[in-house]
């Protein structure tokens, strides 16, 4: 692979990540915190659990140059800290995790391989700033899928933002979206539709227009 063909394919991959980057970072979402509320109850007799969606878009301003998603409980989770009811999926060091997705996208062999694992592990997020919030309130059957959900996640060590094409996690990534929607997703909302190239508030605003979740500033449908 000559050095032009090389550069070319730096500056593509830079291309797509700083756009990415500002799409969520413009993301218009105003009043700060927005709040939407959704009622999968089946039995509407039942009072129900409530569990919280939260997204940040960066914020430079305080340091945040990524933006995050984490989840709000309305107890402790099993496995938790205790007294903790926010928490999120984090890359144990952020440094490192950065270091091996710039070589994923920039080695060619990266689109194959995908990015190396780095240690990751679930954090408390307990009075982290929002811009969004969405309020999922569901039957006890479908909390206690989401609390299973939970206490795998936080057996997990392992942290990747760039999934591979080969081997048994092909396709697969392992971030703070992925610990969000797969809870979601237990609580009976649509997260299939992920990409591994969007930031965090973007992939959340794409699984918002999926579900109908009314964003102020986005044409995403109703929230119910």
């Amino acid at each position: 692979m000559t050095l032009l063909a090389i550069l070319a394919w730096v500056a593509l991959n830079l291309g797509l990540v700083v756009a990415a980057w500002m799409r969520s970072y413009y993301a218009q979402i105003e009043p700060v915190p927005q709040a939407a509320s959704l009622d999968l109850r089946t039995d509407k007799s039942a009072t129900g659990r409530v569990i919280t969606i939260i997204a940040t878009k960066p914020t430079p301003s305080k340091g945040d140059f990524i933006g995050h998603l984490w989840l709000e409980w309305p107890e402790t989770p099993p496995l938790a800290r205790p007294g903790s009811h926010e928490s999120g999926y984090y890359a144990n060091d952020q440094i490192q995790a950065i270091k091996a997705m710039a070589a994923a996208l920039i080695l060619p062999w990266g689109t194959v391989t995908g990015q190396d694992f780095v240690p990751g592990l679930i954090k408390v997020d307990d009075g982290w700033w929002r811009h969004l919030q969405v309020h999922v309130r569901v039957d006890e059957a479908r909390y206690q899928a989401a609390l299973a959900v939970d206490r795998r996640w936080r057996t997990e060590n392992r942290y990747r933002l760039r999934p591979s094409m080969i081997g048994p996690n092909k396709g697969k990534t392992f971030a703070c979206q992925d610990y969000v929607f797969d809870v979601a997703a237990a609580l009976g909302l649509d997260a299939a539709h992920r990409s591994w190239t969007e930031f965090p508030m973007g992939s959340f605003l794409r699984f918002a227009r999926i579900n109908k979740i009314a964003i102020a500033g986005q044409t995403n449908g109703s929230a119910q």
